[in-house]
Formats: C-alpha cells, sequence, structure tokens
C-alpha cells in the first residue's frame, strides 16, 4: 500500500495518539519514552517513562493516558502500570495494583463516553506470542479508581469503544481473534462474543474505528491492516505494508483521513489516507 514514512528510528514504536493541535505521540516500547511528530514533521523526545510504554491515549482533562507493560521480559522489566503524562511531558503513575492484586503487564486502552477508560492487562508467558495465561480487562476513572471486570482472554491487546458507544471490543491475540462485549453500564460488560477473526499468522494488536464504525486492525506478523464492518464477521478489505510487524493505528490529518500506523520491525511510523474520515474519540466529542 503506498505510504509515507513520517518518523524512523524507533524502538518499537506502539501507541500512536493524535492531541488537539495535531501533533502525533508514539510510544516506544523498547526505548522507554514516548516521541512527538510535530505538524511540520519535527521528531522530539516528549516523555521519557522508563519500563515499556505501550498504548496510549489523551484523556478528556488534555493528558495522555499510558499503559506501561514494564518493559520487554529480561533483567531491565519494571512493575506494569497506567501512567498519565501532561502536556509539558510529566509523567506520573496513575494505576500499579487492583484490589491489592498487582498490574501485570498494561497493553492498550481507550476511554468512552462518561470520562473513564478500558485497559488491557494481559500476563505474559515465557514467550508472550506463543503461550500466555489469561489476561484481564480493566475499567478506571481518571482518578485511577479501577476493577477488573473480565478474566479470561489470552493475550486481550487492543481495546476500543464502538462508535454508538455500546459495544467493547477486545483483541485477543493468542486465538487472532477480536471479542465484543455489550457496555451494560460504564465498567459492566457482558460476556463475550466474536467478533471477527484475523486467521492464522495474523495476531491482531492496536485498531481504530472509522466514522461508519469500520475497524481497521493491525495484524502483526502479517503486513495487513484488516478491515471489518460494524458488525464484524468476514473480511471487507485488507491494506498491505513492506514491514509484516504492525503494532498499532491512529487518525489524524487536517481533513482526519490520514491513518497513522506504526511499524516495529522497521521502528518506524507511516501514513497514508483512507477514504473517510475516522471515528471522533469519545474524549474529542
Amino acid at each position: 500500500m503506498p505510504n509515507t514514512v513520517v518518523a524512523e528510528g524507533l524502538g518499537f514504536p506502539e501507541g500512536p495518539a493524535i492531541d488537539r493541535q495535531g501533533n502525533l505521540y508514539v510510544t516506544e516500547i523498547a526505548g522507554g519514552q514516548i516521541s512527538r511528530v510535530a505538524a511540520d514533521g519535527t521528531l522530539s523526545v516528549f516523555a521519557r517513562t522508563g519500563g515499556g510504554p505501550n498504548g496510549s491515549n489523551f484523556g478528556p482533562d488534555g493528558n495522555l493516558y499510558v499503559c506501561n507493560n514494564g518493559g520487554f521480559p529480561g533483567s531491565g522489566r519494571t512493575q506494569g502500570r497506567v501512567e498519565r503524562v501532561t502536556a509539558d511531558g510529566e509523567v506520573s503513575v496513575l494505576i500499579t495494583e487492583i484490589d491489592g492484586q498487582p498490574l501485570a503487564s498494561p497493553n492498550d486502552l481507550g476511554f468512552d463516553e462518561h470520562g473513564g477508560f478500558y485497559f488491557t492487562d494481559p500476563v505474559w508467558g515465557s514467550d508472550p506470542l506463543a503461550s500466555s495465561p489469561p489476561g484481564h480487562v480493566c475499567y478506571s476513572d481518571l482518578q485511577g479508581n479501577a476493577r477488573r471486570l473480565h478474566t479470561g482472554l489470552l493475550f486481550p491487546n487492543g481495546i476500543g469503544v464502538s462508535l454508538d458507544g455500546g459495544t467493547l471490543i477486545v483483541c485477543e491475540s493468542l486465538t487472532c481473534k477480536l471479542h465484543a462485549f455489550d457496555i451494560l453500564e460504564p465498567g459492566a460488560l457482558s460476556e463475550p462474543r466474536e467478533f471477527a477473526d484475523l486467521g492464522k499468522g495474523a495476531i491482531p494488536d492496536g485498531f481504530a474505528f472509522d466514522a461508519d464504525g469500520n475497524l481497521l486492525c493491525c495484524g502483526h506478523q502479517s503486513g495487513r491492516i484488516h478491515v471489518f464492518g460494524p458488525e464484524g464477521g468476514s473480511l471487507q478489505a485488507a491494506l498491505e505494508f513492506e514491514d509484516p510487524d504492525l503494532t498499532n493505528v491512529c487518525f489524524g490529518g487536517a481533513e482526519f483521513k490520514t491513518l497513522f500506523v506504526t511499524e516495529s520491525g522497521k521502528g518506524r511510523v507511516v501514513k497514508l489516507d483512507w477514504e473517510r474520515p475516522g471515528m471522533v474519540l469519545f474524549p474529542d466529542r
């Protein structure tokens, strides 16, 4: 798929997020930092978090909320946590445990219309992409009052609330499937049902919705963005990329029709046009 390189030389980029001024923020799991690509293309370090900053999104208060997985397995791994980063790059820890049980490796988060956010907390096995104990889907307010809502998905990964606010979609990386939960009330979910199946060899990672409710999911190891309709089911389209290891995607640009895609294998962010605008995220509605 024709695209343009926006930034390169990044350490396992993830979690792209656009602020209200059009600046792009990208987490670097291997770099322990968050980088910013200004509207004029200038790349700079925005915040140093340590650990492994992963999924991120701006909250209704204008701060950037970040799932920090603690870093890749090894001697330098730290406690998994959810962090808040202010506009001047000041990092504070928001959540490290729920009901006395430490978080494992928070991965991604998405806000709802009530100002809270859902986040995934997978439990890494010896090889996270091959085996993983059941992980958690959680909910928190901006003060860090969090609770676990569901346990059982094998490496829950990308997460987001649907266009109408009534459904939570969660990627289950080890089964290559996406699941849908009905949102019964803020922080209360139904049992999951299968939403879509990427198929063997395509690990569902981060995703974004467009303004029609279509879901665009990055397939890690497939080199594709897999596109599904608002109700899921069969694949509607697939966008091909040079790097097989896509991690996440968000919308931005002047008309909100630009896809920004993080490529972990090549350590870069690329952009391309989509046929319709992205869904306006709940904090900006």
